[in-house]
């Protein structure tokens, strides 16, 4: 995902919190949390309030008696939303043809942002003009076209002059939906950038102004943000090159103290890669809880019901096959067992716990086949599946008696692997989502 060295450290720090046996690993996991925050160049008093409003979010569930690992995280998880945005931004299309300018230094990945904008539009219906308008670096719009040509968009301007390349393409801008203007930057937010966007600004008229800076740029983007903020009134933020950045936190909380948010971000180098900025779902990723969301979110669209039961039973380690029979005929329409198992945090992941995961999962129809051809009371009791048993159940579901062994052994495994791993907090996370177990 975006911002990974970024994300590893707080996902490092939120697994070894979940998977503590004491409360003390509370103030460790802030301090880790805190570190992450300042090397991924996080504005330092916006690190500080976070961890202070963090810490009275606790001491408030304290007193209420409902602190948890599981709560913590939780709390941790909000607050984090809060920086990144309250809510997630929608661009609307209020006008047409609805103008956009795109502005930035040197670097920041403009032109090929204005094209993955555009392709943005394109697949929602829209018909878009991409408009060249930096006249300060004579590949930019050599570049646009060649962009433009990729994802069958039509591009206009190019001239010396940005404000009569914006006045010689005005005729045609009826033609068109929306008009992404590429505009030219400097080394520097200097006098001369200040007056020639402006001066397009002016001429121009746009509907909406977007800053475009590169993730990499750390606190450095606190400054840029509030220089073309009071220079522009910027809309909101597109934040570009976040593919692995480790100093991505200094422009996600540029935002934080600016009225202008961000709306989209580049992924990686591709046209295809830009998406709109999410908070809620963007926290999640960061802390390695995306996981949960996506399962739920798969679950709807499946329409698959949860019977809290047997997820109850699960999680505690104490289900029989009915139990298993139930969740393993949900699972086959999710996808495969190991991606799902990758989504939890907390579950074992790696070695023998990682092999049965797998078995599990190649497996997964024929172990339903088997449990179809078992009676209730051997499904509610598989103590009492002996050899002669095992010979009737493998006649009847048509699998060998070898693979019914093996269900058998893979239950008793499983029952093992989920009262050792204590992911109980699998139940708490998922309330967050909607789902009660």
């Amino acid at each position: 995902m975006a911002f990974d060295s970024f994300a590893n450290r707080l996902k490092e720090s939120i697994k070894k919190l979940l998977n503590s046996t004491g409360s003390e690993k509370v103030e460790e996991t802030l301090e880790e949390i805190k570190r992450a925050f300042l090397e991924g160049d996080v504005d330092r008093d916006v690190t500080d309030k976070f961890l202070q409003k963090v810490r009275d979010d606790i001491k408030a569930n304290k007193g209420r008696g409902l602190i948890t690992k599981e709560r913590v995280v939780d709390v941790i998880y909000n607050n984090l939303t809060e920086i990144l945005g309250s809510g997630q931004e929608k661009l609307q299309i209020s006008s047409i043809p609805f103008k956009i300018l795109l502005v930035g230094l040197f670097g920041s990945g403009k032109t090929t942002t204005a094209a993955k904008l555009a392709n943005y539009f394109k697949k929602r219906g829209y018909r878009v003009l991409l408009l060249g308008i930096d006249a300060s670096r004579p590949a930019a719009f050599d570049q646009l076209v060649q962009l433009g040509k990729q994802i069958n968009v039509k591009v206009a301007g190019g001239g010396k002059d940005a404000v009569k390349s914006i006045k010689d393409a005005e005729k045609s801008f009826k033609d068109f939906d929306v008009i992404i203007a590429d505009s030219a930057g400097r080394d520097a937010l200097d006098d001369e950038l200040v007056r020639e966007i402006k001066l397009v600004k002016e001429t121009l008229k746009p509907d909406e102004i977007m800053l475009v800076i590169p993730a990499d740029i750390g606190q450095n983007a606190k400054m840029q943000v509030e220089a073309f903020h009071s220079t522009l009134n910027i809309n909101h933020i597109i934040l570009t090159k976040t593919d692995g950045t480790a100093a991505g936190g200094g422009a996600l909380t540029a935002a934080y103290t600016s009225s202008a948010k961000v709306m989209f971000i580049g992924t990686g180098e591709k046209i295809n890669e830009f998406e709109e900025f999410d908070p809620k779902s963007f926290a999640s990723k960061l802390l390695g809880l995306e996981g949960l969301e996506g399962i739920l979110k798969k679950a709807q669209e499946e329409n698959i019901k949860v019977s809290e039961e047997s997820a109850k039973n699960i999680l505690k380690g104490e289900f029989s096959l009915l139990d298993m029979y139930e969740e393993y005929s949900s699972t086959k329409k999710m996808g495969p067992l190991d991606k799902l198992a990758e989504m939890i945090p907390g579950l074992p992941s790696s070695g023998k716990s990682r092999e049965l995961i797998e078995k599990q999962g190649e497996n997964i129809g024929k172990f339903v086949n088997i449990m179809d051809s078992m009676t209730k009371a051997e499904l509610e009791n598989p103590k009492i599946i002996d050899a002669s048993r095992i010979k009737r159940i493998s006649k009847g579901s048509g699998q060998s008696e070898e693979l019914v062994r093996e269900l058998l052994t893979q239950y008793n495994k499983t029952k093992q692997i989920m009262k050792m791993s204590k992911n109980r907090q699998v139940s708490s996370l998922m309330k967050r989502f909607g789902i009660n177990l």
